[in-house]
């Protein structure tokens, strides 16, 4: 039996072993920390997990579930609910972070990279793109998409930090950050509660007010979710994309010469660049078949999404990198069913703006190091880069 997770390279970009599982099995055992549970590789096993409500998000946050990350096992959370709690805290969320909310957001977000940029060039070469670009940018937005005082952008990069870590620090540790950017949001919220603003924090209070639904917790909850995958998660995938980039200069060119393509290679990026290996864990509450297997009331399924995009049942020479890549099977780098990303559109809207706004300002843009020289972080739940310094 196999063991997860793997012993995958920081900077891998993919899963060997579960591509190598996949050529035998779309559904594999594994032990995870001494108990055995089911891994989905394929990719058709990894969307029924994640659409199928025999298979559940509620039971897997219960006391002794497999987590991969800690910050996940808040009930709360709107990542951790079933339907029909979930369909009810996610339709108040939708109506508030809305499209038109992010389409509102696309000039001041050209703005700030805009910004980031005049003052990237005006740094002595080799300067670090993750310091002074893909680390600033998403917590940026995010703060400006929420209401968040500018102020506290410092605090909560330390508290993204901690939150998203699977093992470089402990859980007192975790327990601690948690607690601390709870206690923060808490207080704006009440802030925002008195004195509203135009931002969704103010915007989600008073779907809260007029519904009478969300509970105080499930709002302080779910806007540090907002807060916290909205800005971490973007940071790694702009250095991750960089990377793949980097990696294929024929792509590169390719996408510098036609702006145009800038839609299609963010979702190729998405496929093809990992950022985690696996989303959350699900739990079956009933004898489920997965294919050829049966996977048992009680035991845990986890969904490798990083697997699943490379799975050649749904994609043509799924390892090429291909930013015209065209196709039937949308990847799942965002999740799929009722948990996609809430905030996919503006995930998108700040890789297009960040990728794009590279290739404008800097085409010659080149990594000043060997990319298989990279530092990347370790202990973390998604793949991000230590730093990326470069030329222009």
């Amino acid at each position: 039996m196999t063991t997860y997770p793997f012993d995958t390279p920081p900077g891998a970009d993919t899963e060997p072993e579960g591509v190598r599982l996949l050529e035998e099995a779309p559904m594999v055992r594994a032990s995870m920390d001494g108990r055995e549970v089911w891994l989905a590789l394929g990719y058709d096993a990894v969307r029924q997990v994640l659409s199928d409500q025999r298979f559940s998000r509620e039971a897997a946050a219960g006391p002794g579930s497999p987590l991969v990350n800690q910050a996940g096992a808040n009930p709360q959370l709107l990542v951790s609910m079933d339907p029909p709690r979930h369909t009810r805290v996610r339709r108040l969320m939708a109506n508030a972070f809305t499209p038109r909310m992010v389409d509102r957001l696309a000039p001041r977000v050209d703005e700030l990279v805009s910004t980031l940029l005049t003052d990237f060039s005006r740094l002595a070469q080799p300067a670090d793109l993750v310091r002074h670009f893909a680390e600033p940018l998403p917590i940026m937005v995010i703060c400006e998409l929420l209401g968040v005082p500018a102020e506290a952008q410092e605090r909560i990069r330390g508290w993204a930090g901690v939150l998203i870590a699977r093992t470089a620090y402990t859980p007192a540790e975790i327990g601690a950050a948690i607690k601390q950017v709870d206690g923060y949001l808490a207080a704006l919220i009440e802030e925002r509660r008195a004195a509203p603003d135009e931002a969704l924090i103010s915007a989600l209070i008073a779907v809260n007010d007029e519904g009478g639904h969300l509970s105080p917790s499930e709002l302080v909850s779910n806007v540090q979710l907002l807060l916290i995958a909205g800005h971490e998660t973007t940071v790694s995938q702009i250095g991750n994309s960089l990377v793949t980039l980097f990696q294929h200069p024929a792509q590169w060119e390719l996408l510098r010469s036609d702006p145009a393509l800038l839609p299609q290679a963010v979702d190729e990026l998405l496929r093809h660049s990992r950022l985690t290996s696996a989303t959350m864990p699900r739990v079956a509450v009933a004898d489920t078949p997965v294919g050829e297997v049966v996977v048992r009331a009680g035991e845990a399924v986890i969904p490798l999404i990083t697997v699943a995009n490379r799975d050649p049942s749904a994609y043509p020479s799924p390892e090429v990198f291909d930013i015209t890549r065209a196709g039937p099977a949308p990847h799942v780098g965002l999740g799929h069913g009722p948990h996609f990303c809430l905030g996919a559109q503006l995930a998108r809207l700040e890789l297009r703006a960040a990728l794009g706004g590279l290739l404008a300002r800097f085409p010659g843009l080149a990594p000043a190091v060997p990319v298989d020289e990279l530092e990347w972080k370790t202990g973390l739940s998604t793949r991000a880069l230590h730093s990326l310094p470069v030329t222009w």
